[in-house]
C-alpha cells in the first residue's frame, strides 16, 4: 500500500484521479496526447520534382535542342518533334505522379491505432474521455479488448496480459501486475503498460506516465522519420541508362560533327546534323513504357496480395537476395493450434485443422476402448478453464484458450453443461487456473496449468481403464520426460486435471495438451523455391531460441547458427557483417532497433534486403531495407507507412510470388530496352548516310517519331507484361552489381538486331528508287510522290522487323515458340493496332499528310520480306547458341 501511495506521489496524481484543473494545467504543459505528424506534402511540388528525374532531363535536353535544330533548318519536323518528347515528359510525370498519389496518404493514418475513446477515474468518478485529452497523472482503467491509449505504471491488476507484438515481436501475450520491476529496459518491466498495446484479458489500473511521441510507441515512430531510405535498383538504373545514353548521344554527334567538318559541309550543316543525331539517339518512349510496365506489373502483384506503395519497388524485389522474415503471422498463422494430447492413459491424439478452424479429426496412435470418453472429459476440463469465444464469425480471447476451445469445438463441446460456481484465477505466480462446477454428483473442479506445477496438485492419474491410478514418482518422471519432448519441438505444453470438490489438491492428472503457433502449409514450398532461387531466408523473430529452430526445422529454413538478442547486443558490427557474410543465421528474442542493424549488415555485404514486420518497433528497419514488407492485417499503420509493400494476406509465400514478379518485370524490362534501342539504329543510320552521300532523305523527323512514340510503344508495353520465363527462379538474383542496361543489350540491340533493321530499311529504300529508274546521285526527286512512297518503304522496313522483333524478344534466353503464342494477349492487341496502323500509313490520306507516307504498290511490297525473316531466324540462333553455351559451362553431376 505504501508503494502505491509512493508512486501515486512520484507521478503528482492520487487514487481517485485528477482534477479538472489539473487536467487543464497537464494539457497546457504536455499537450494533447497525439502523435506528432510529419509535414503536409506539398502535391505540387512532388509533381514538378518528377520534372528533374534524371531521364526526364535527358528528354527536356532533347526537345530543346530539337528546337534549336528547327530554328537553323525550319521545316524539317524538329519543332514537331520537340513538342512530341515534352509530350510524352508531361504524360509520365502526371501518370507516376498518380500512382503515388493515390498510395500516398492511404498509409498515413497512424492514428488508427490509438483508441479514439478510453476510460480513465477523474475526481474519483469513472468517466470516459478523447484519449488526446489524457495528460500525465491521469488513472487510466484497462480491460479486456482495450486499446492501450499511454505509457503508464500500474497501481491495479487482476490476470492482465497484453498483446505487446507491435512493440517488442513477442507473440505470446505478456503477463502484467502491478509489483514494482528493477528491469532497466522499460519494456521489459512487468508493470509498465504502452501505447499502441491491446489487453489481451484481465484487468488493471495505470498512472499515465508518457503521452504522444514521450511514450515507447512514439519514440519509435520518431526513429523511423531519421532513418534514410537509399535510392532503389530501379532508380539507380535509370540514372545509369540515362548516364550512358547521354556519352552515346554525346560521343556519336560530337564525331559526326567533326565529320561533316571534314566533309565541307560547314559549321551550321554540321552542328544541325550533330544536334539531330544527338536527338535521335535519345528514346523518348523508353520512359513512358518502362513506368507503364511497372504500373502493370503492380496491379498483378495486388492481384497475388502483393501492394506495391511506389513503383520502382517492383523491379526491387526481382532484385532481392536476402529476406529477412518475422515468424508470427508471416511464416506462421498467426493463430495456436492444439496438434497433440497424450492422455495420461498412455494414448497419443494427433488433431487435423489449422488454428481457429471449427472442422477437423482426432486420430489415436494406438486403438483403445475408453480412449473417447477420456478424450472428452480432457476437452471438457479444459474447455470449462477458457474465457475465450469462437462463435457466429466472433473471435476473442487468449491465444491458447482459442486453440482449447476449438479442439473442443471439432469434438462438438461447446459449453460444459453445469453451473460455474467458482473460479481460481490464472496468474503468473500460480501459472494454473481452476474452475469449480455444481453437477448432479456434486461439486467438481477442473484445472489447466503449466505441467511441473498442475503435477504438485495432482496424487493421481486417470488410467486407459478410465480408473484412477496413484501418481508415483516413476510415472511423474514419465509425463515430464514426454512433456519435455513436446517442448523441444517448440509446442505450449499444458496439464489438465480434475478432481471432487473446489480445493486444488488430490487432482486427477488427464493428460497434456500441445499447442503450437503452426507454420503455414505452402510456406515449406516457398522457403524450398528461394533456396533454389538462390536467395538467403533468415527468420528474425522476438520468440525464443527454441520455437524459432522448432519453426524453422518445420519450413525447412536452414540455418548454421542462432543468434540471440542478447548475444548481438554485444557484437560490434564488423563482427556481425563477417557472420553473415560467411554463415545463415536464425535471429531470436530480437527487438526492433536490432533488426535494424541486422539489415545495414546485410546491406554493407551488398545485398538486397527485403525485410517484413508488423510492430512499430518494426518500422525503421522496413524504412532501411531495400524493400521493406508490412502485414496489411496485423500491421500497424507506422509498420505500413514506413514499408515499401504491404502484404494483403499476411503470408511468407506471398513474398516469393512477388519476387518471382519482380523478376519477371527485370527481365522484361530488359527485353523492351533491347527491343526499343534496336529501333534507333534504322533511325540514325538512314539520317547518316543522307548526310554523307547522295541519296534523298529516306526518313523524315516526323516518321522517325512515329516509331518512338507510336509504332514501338505498345509493342514494348506488351513485353512489359510477358509471363515468367521457365527459369526464372532457378537462377540468382541480379543483385546490385548487374544491371538492365549491360554489353548483352547493347550487342543484341545496336550491333545485332540493329544492324539488321537498319539494313532492312536502307534496302528497301534504296530498291524500291532504283525500280523506279532511280541513278545514284540524284538528291533532289522530280516526283514528290515517289519520294514519299520511299520514305515509306523505309519506314515500313524498320516497323516490318520491329513487329518480328516484338515476338523474338518475348523470351530472353529461350525459343519465341515456347511462350505460347497467345499467351500474351496484351500483344495480340498491339500486333493488330500495328498493322491498323501500317494500314493507315499506306491508305488514309489525313495519316499520309502527317506522316508523310504515300501508297506503296502490294507488288512491291514483297522487298520487306527477306529481313524479318532473317532476323528471327538469326536471334533465335543466338539464343540456341547461347543456351548451349551455358549449358557446357555448368558443372557436371
Amino acid at each position: 500500500m505504501q508503494e502505491k501511495t509512493e508512486l501515486l506521489r512520484s507521478l503528482k496524481t492520487r487514487e481517485e484521479g485528477l482534477t479538472a484543473a489539473q487536467v487543464a494545467r497537464g494539457l497546457e504543459q504536455f499537450g494533447p496526447n497525439l502523435l506528432e505528424e510529419e509535414e503536409a506534402k506539398n502535391y505540387l511540388s512532388l509533381y514538378l520534382k518528377e520534372y528533374f528525374q534524371f531521364f526526364a532531363i535527358l528528354l527536356e535536353v532533347a526537345a530543346l535542342l530539337s528546337f534549336v535544330a528547327d530554328y537553323y533548318a525550319p521545316d524539317q519536323g524538329n519543332d514537331i518533334l520537340g513538342y512530341a518528347i515534352l509530350g510524352a515528359v508531361i504524360i509520365n510525370a502526371t501518370f507516376t505522379f498518380w500512382q503515388q498519389y493515390r498510395a500516398d496518404r492511404a498509409m498515413a493514418a497512424l492514428l488508427e491505432l490509438m483508441p479514439t475513446m478510453v476510460t480513465v477515474r477523474r475526481d474519483g468518478t469513472i468517466t470516459t474521455v478523447d484519449a488526446k485529452e489524457l495528460t500525465p497523472g491521469d488513472i487510466l482503467i484497462l480491460e479486456a479488448g482495450d486499446k492501450v491509449a499511454a505509457d503508464g505504471v500500474l497501481v491495479a491488476s487482476s490476470s492482465l496480459y497484453l498483446n505487446l507484438s507491435s512493440l517488442t515481436g513477442e507473440s505470446r501475450p505478456a503477463a502484467r501486475s502491478q509489483r514494482p520491476s528493477s528491469q532497466s529496459n522499460p519494456l521489459h518491466a512487468r508493470n509498465m503498460v504502452f501505447a499502441g498495446t491491446t489487453v489481451v484479458s484481465g484487468s488493471g489500473v495505470a498512472v499515465v506516465c508518457s503521452i504522444a511521441n514521450a511514450t515507447e510507441f512514439g519514440k519509435i515512430a520518431s526513429l523511423t522519420k531519421h532513418v534514410e531510405k537509399k535510392l532503389t535498383p530501379m532508380q539507380r538504373e535509370i540514372v545509369r541508362i540515362t548516364r550512358i545514353l547521354t556519352i552515346v548521344a554525346l560521343v556519336m554527334g560530337l564525331v559526326f560533327f567533326l565529320l561533316g567538318l571534314f566533309s565541307a559541309k560547314g559549321p551550321l550543316m554540321a552542328s544541325i546534323f550533330a544536334l539531330s543525331l544527338i536527338v535521335a539517339n535519345v528514346p523518348e518512349g523508353l520512359l513512358p513504357t518502362i513506368t507503364l510496365s511497372l504500373s502493370l506489373a503492380g496491379q498483378r502483384m495486388a492481384k497475388r496480395n502483393a501492394l506495391l506503395k511506389n513503383l520502382d519497388s517492383v523491379e526491387t524485389l526481382g532484385s532481392a537476395s536476402v529476406i529477412c522474415s518475422d515468424k508470427t503471422g508471416t511464416i506462421t498463422r498467426n493463430e495456436m493450434t492444439l496438434r497433440h494430447i497424450w492422455l495420461a492413459g498412455g494414448e497419443e491424439i494427433t488433431l487435423s485443422g489449422e488454428g481457429y478452424q471449427e472442422q477437423g479429426s482426432f486420430f489415436f496412435d494406438r486403438e483403445s476402448s475408453a480412449g473417447d470418453a477420456r478424450l472428452d472429459q480432457l476437452l471438457k476440463a479444459a474447455l470449462s478453464n477458457c474465457t475465450a469465444v469462437i462463435e457466429a464469425g466472433t473471435i476473442r480471447g487468449d491465444p491458447t484458450e482459442l486453440a482449447l476451445v476449438a479442439a473442443a469445438h471439432k469434438r462438438g463441446l461447446r459449453e460444459v453443461p453445469a453451473e460455474k460456481i467458482r473460479e481460481h484465477a490464472f496468474t503468473s505466480e500460480r501459472k494454473m487456473m481452476s474452475s469449480v462446477f455444481q453437477e448432479e454428483q456434486g461439486e467438481f473442479i477442473y484445472a489447466k496449468g503449466a505441467v511441473e506445477v498442475l503435477l504438485d496438485h495432482c496424487a493421481a492419474y486417470l488410467e486407459s481403464d478410465q480408473q484412477a491410478k496413484p501418481l508415483d514418482q516413476g510415472y511423474r518422471r514419465r509425463i515430464l520426460s514426454r512433456a519435455e519432448r513436446f517442448e523441444k519441438r517448440a509446442y505450449r505444453v499444458l496439464a489438465v486435471a480434475m478432481g471432487q470438490g473446489h480445493r486444488e489438491e488430490q487432482l486427477t492428472l488427464l493428460g497434456l495438451v500441445a499447442i503450437m503457433d503452426l507454420p503455414r502449409p505452402e510456406v515449406a514450398e516457398a522457403v524450398a523455391l528461394c533456396r533454389k532461387a538462390g536467395i538467403r531466408t533468415m527468420m528474425i523473430t522476438g520468440d525464443n531460441a527454441l520455437t524459432a529452430a522448432a519453426t524453422a526445422e518445420k519450413i525447412g529454413m536452414g540455418y548454421d547458427r542462432i543468434i540471440v538478442g542478447d548475444e548481438l547486443e554485444g557484437m560490434a558490427d564488423e563482427r556481425l557483417e563477417d557472420i553473415l557474410a560467411k554463415e545463415d543465421v536464425l535471429f531470436a528474442r530480437m527487438a526492433g532497433h536490432q533488426k535494424l542493424r541486422i539489415a545495414s549488415a546485410l546491406q554493407s555485404l551488398g545485398e538486397v534486403v527485403a525485410m517484413t514486420g508488423d510492430g512499430v518497433n518494426d518500422a525503421p528497419a522496413l524504412k532501411k531495407a531495400d524493400i521493406g514488407i508490412a502485414m496489411g492485417r496485423t500491421g500497424t499503420e507506422v509498420a505500413k507507412e514506413a514499408a515499401d509493400m504491404i502484404l494483403l494476406d499476411d503470408n511468407f509465400s506471398t513474398i516469393v510470388a512477388a519476387i518471382e514478379e519482380g523478376r519477371t518485370v527485370y527481365f522484361n524490362i530488359k527485353k523492351f530496352v533491347t527491343y526499343i534501342l534496336s529501333s534507333n539504329v534504322p533511325e540514325i543510320v538512314p539520317y547518316v548516310l543522307q548526310f554523307f552521300l547522295r541519296i534523298p532523305l529516306p526518313l523524315s523527323v516526323i516518321q522517325i517519331l512515329s516509331i518512338d512514340l507510336g509504332s514501338d510503344l505498345l509493342p514494348g508495353l506488351a513485353l512489359g507484361s510477358e509471363r515468367p520465363e521457365k527459369n526464372i527462379m532457378n537462377r540468382p538474383p541480379a543483385g546490385r552489381r548487374e544491371n538492365i542496361l549491360d554489353w548483352e543489350v547493347f550487342k543484341r540491340g545496336y550491333f545485332f538486331i540493329g544492324l539488321i533493321e537498319a539494313t532492312a530499311a536502307m534496302v528497301a529504300f534504296v530498291s524500291f528508287l532504283l525500280l523506279h529508274g532511280w541513278q545514284y546521285g540524284t538528291v533532289e526527286l522530280a516526283d514528290p510522290l515517289l519520294h514519299r512512297q520511299a520514305m515509306t518503304m523505309t519506314l515500313l522496313g524498320a516497323v516490318s522487323c520491329q513487329l518480328v522483333n516484338v515476338w523474338t524478344m518475348r523470351s530472353w534466353e529461350f525459343s519465341a515458340f515456347s511462350v505460347g503464342l497467345l499467351s500474351n494477349p496484351l500483344l495480340i492487341g498491339a500486333m493488330v493496332i500495328e498493322l491498323v496502323w501500317i494500314w493507315m500509313l499506306l491508305y488514309l490520306e489525313p495519316v499520309q499528310e502527317i506522316f508523310n507516307t504515300a501508297r506503296v504498290p502490294l507488288s512491291q511490297l514483297w522487298l520487306l520480306l527477306p529481313f524479318p525473316l532473317l532476323l528471327f531466324i538469326g536471334h533465335e540462333t543466338y539464343k540456341w547458341r547461347q543456351r548451349r553455351r551455358r549449358a557446357a559451362a555448368r558443372p557436371q553431376g
